[in-house]
């Protein structure tokens, strides 16, 4: 059976609960949609350079989060 959308929602769904429940680093939950990700690759057969341009964003996005982190951290 194909991938579907609600496969990858179900999972996010899952890696987000996991990530409130045990107060995860942002990271940590960005890199299980990397994970869930991959497996959507391989159902779909996504072309590489728009896995590595999904991934690079990701990777964007942790590190804006973390430096936030940081600077709201510093101000308490």
């Amino acid at each position: 059976a194909p991938y579907t959308l609600g496969d990858a929602m179900k999972i996010t769904d899952e890696v987000f609960k996991l990530s409130k429940e045990n107060n995860y680093h942002p990271g940590a939950f960005v890199h299980g949609l990397i994970f869930a990700l991959e497996y959507a690759q391989t159902s779909y057969k996504i072309p590489q350079q728009q896995m590595a341009t999904i991934k690079r964003d990701c990777r964007k996005y942790i590190k804006e989060v973390t430096s936030q982190r940081k600077t709201d951290e510093s101000l308490q």
